[in-house]
């Protein structure tokens, strides 16, 4: 749109898309190749055409190309991940880190023999990553350099009643800046193991509800998690996020996503799971869970800005989901706090599917 009245200034998006397959002239297999590009021209795009296309219309365009190859073991990734904001002139710039490049190593075999016994897993994971951004660069927010490595094995015992999965993982990773950090230094390592042990039981039994013969299940589950502390708190953050607190993410051993924050854990986490099974087809059609997580120690690695954490006990979470018909799912979780005898967050949603192709849905939170 040149000369737009609206802005006095030239407007204009794209977005492309591309997906392909590429023969190689080796035996090696075929080579993955993936575009995902956005941009447009101005901050007040997101405001100005709030009809165009989803992709556009966000204030957080993603442009990617991604080459991509998996043979047996073996993956490697190489992609170069850029990012633009729409904000307002005078606010700060907020944006992700730019990846240019990012190059992806991993290697991992499954139910493998080790010291004469069959059933070990065990992976490898390399990642070498420039980091770059609009932002002011201080020694709070720094370009740099990362390379990581993540090694892991784990073993899992398992009967029709009973399973127990421990599992062992170290983390390295070696930063260098281009600035200095808070204290100097430009380059900067770390060196973490992460111990943690799954474990749960099956129990089932057969029922009648509502006149219908069912199976219901009891499964408590406990899980272990340790990792030692180191402080990390002069690291960069590049992309290090708190994950949703839910009935998923209180059974891992790291409470953050991304690799700048490993949190120093010595935390037990115990919970059931209650189904109701229909015996005919195996379709779930009710699901009951409950979990709490119990801090052993002070968690004291924490995201910039944040205080560590000396609770001991975590919110209760509560969750249930029916599908006592094909049409009708209805689906609710509770965080609730026992400290304050109060809810912390509740969600509730409902989804009618009248036929083919129809969905009718709605949720509160």
């Amino acid at each position: 749109m040149p000369s737009d009245k609206l802005r006095d200034a030239n407007r204009w998006a794209y977005a492309v898309q591309h997906n392909q397959q590429l023969d190689t002239p080796l035996d090696i297999g075929p080579v993955g190749l993936r575009l995902n590009l956005n941009r447009v021209s101005d901050d007040n795009y997101w405001r100005d055409f709030p009809r165009t296309m989803t992709s556009l219309t966000s204030r957080l365009l993603a442009s990617e190309g991604v080459v991509s190859w998996a043979r047996g073991s073996w993956a490697f990734t190489a992609g170069a991940y850029r990012w633009q904001t729409l904000q307002d002139v005078n606010a700060p710039i907020l944006a992700p880190f730019n990846r240019l490049p990012s190059l992806t190593a991993r290697f991992a075999e499954t139910d493998q023999t080790l010291a004469g016994s069959r059933g070990w897993d065990w992976s490898l994971r390399t990642e070498a990553t420039r980091f770059a951004s609009d932002r002011v660069q201080t020694a709070n927010n720094l370009d740099g350099t990362r390379l990581l490595a993540i090694g892991a094995i784990s073993r899992t015992w398992a009967t029709p009643a009973w399973y127990v999965t421990p599992r062992l993982q170290l983390h390295a990773t070696q930063y260098q800046t281009q600035v200095a950090m808070a204290d100097g230094r430009r380059t900067a390592s770390r060196t973490l193991p992460t111990f943690s042990v799954d474990s749960g039981m099956f129990f089932e039994r057969d029922t009648r509800v509502l006149g219908r013969d069912l199976i219901q299940t009891l499964e408590p589950r406990a899980f272990y998690a340790y990792t030692p502390f180191k402080n990390q708190s002069l690291l960069p953050n590049y992309d290090a996020a708190a994950f949703d607190f839910n009935l998923a993410t209180i059974y891992t051993e790291n409470p953050y996503g991304g690799q700048d924050r490993i949190a120093d854990a010595h935390v037990l986490t115990l919970g059931a799971t209650s189904r109701l099974i229909d015996p005919n087809s195996g379709v779930e059609l009710a699901k009951f869970g409950v979990a709490q997580r119990l801090r052993l120690s002070d968690q004291n690695v924490v995201l910039p800005g944040a205080q560590p954490v000396a609770e001991r006990l975590s919110d209760i979470l509560v969750g249930a989901r029916l599908n006592w018909t094909p049409q009708w799912s209805f689906e609710t979780n509770v965080q609730f706090n026992p400290k304050n005898r109060e809810s912390a967050r509740t969600t509730l949603s409902v989804r009618h599917t009248p036929g083919d192709y129809r969905v009718i849905s709605t949720a509160y939170r």
